[in-house]
């Protein structure tokens, strides 16, 4: 979902602050000292949540370019995307002059999960790993008595997902939510690859973060030709015997997603592939 393109851009070459037209007010292109203090004060475990925003239905980011300038401002203010209203940097996502690559979006989920790293606490902390899918995965619908990290980008494959999971090694997650695979065989993998991958990002994960539990989720079924709901439903097996072998839950998204021909549900999905708001709620 999205076509994302191969960079060469390491960890250690990102750039701290991703270019961007849409700078909130005051004019820093980067998270002030003083924001990331207040924000580690907001998070500050000894005294919990207790500023916990309980995000309400209105209008908010519906391309990649609002998301990305959404969530640049939020970042730049010292605040934390999936715990503010996407009403407050209505200005600057509403008509973004800058289209982000797929360069500034791993740039942006690192300065992201650095600041996480940074501001944690003690507050328990889940994070979702994956492609368009997870990316788009409504905030209000998270449950709001802990933080969350989105670290999905659209039209990632899993071996583009398994090549940044140190971005976020710095924090302490209590749960690890991974959604992948679908790019893979829409870009012609085979299945033994798509397994690979989501064995080694397991291996990587339980590695990185041995306290963490770690959830990774069915393909969900389809309504386009060339990705058959028996392929599917073959790889999903496979892929609930990898996260048995290295302890992880299998979340089997298959019934839930999918009608009486094995399709992904007109309901659920705006385009055949990527969910709709009816989808989401039932995930």
């Amino acid at each position: 979902a999205g076509g994302a393109r191969n960079f060469s851009v390491t960890a250690d070459s990102l750039p701290l602050h991703a270019p961007c037209t849409t700078t909130p007010a005051g004019g820093a292109a980067s998270l002030r000292p003083r924001a990331i203090h207040e924000l580690q004060g907001r998070l500050d475990g000894r005294s919990g949540p207790t500023n916990d925003v309980r995000l309400q239905l209105g209008v908010r980011p519906g391309s990649g370019n609002q998301l990305f300038a959404c969530r640049t401002a939020a970042l730049q203010a010292g605040e934390l995307y999936s715990r503010t209203l996407p009403q407050r940097y209505q200005r600057y996502w509403q008509q973004p002059r800058f289209t982000p690559d797929y360069g500034h979006w791993k740039s942006l989920l690192a300065r992201e999960a650095a600041v996480m790293a940074q501001s944690q606490g003690r507050n328990r902390l889940t994070i979702l790993v994956g492609d368009s899918l997870s990316l788009w995965l409504p905030t209000e619908q998270l449950p709001q008595d802990r933080f969350w990290l989105n670290q999905s980008i659209s039209g990632e494959t899993t071996s583009q997902v398994l090549a940044r999971l140190h971005y976020f090694r710095g924090t302490r997650p209590t749960e690890i939510h991974i959604m992948a695979g679908i790019n893979d065989l829409k870009n012609g993998a085979s299945d033994g690859e798509v397994i690979r991958n989501i064995q080694q990002m397991l291996v990587h994960l339980r590695q990185q973060h041995p306290q963490a539990r770690l959830v990774i989720y069915s393909i969900l079924p389809t309504r386009l030709g060339n990705l058959p709901s028996d392929r599917i439903r073959q790889i999903n097996r496979y892929i609930a015997y990898v996260a048995a072998q290295q302890g992880a839950d299998f979340a089997d998204l298959q019934a839930t997603f999918s009608d009486h021909h094995g399709l992904l549900r007109r309901e659920f999905t705006t385009d055949g592939l990527h969910l709709s708001q009816q989808g989401y709620r039932a995930w």
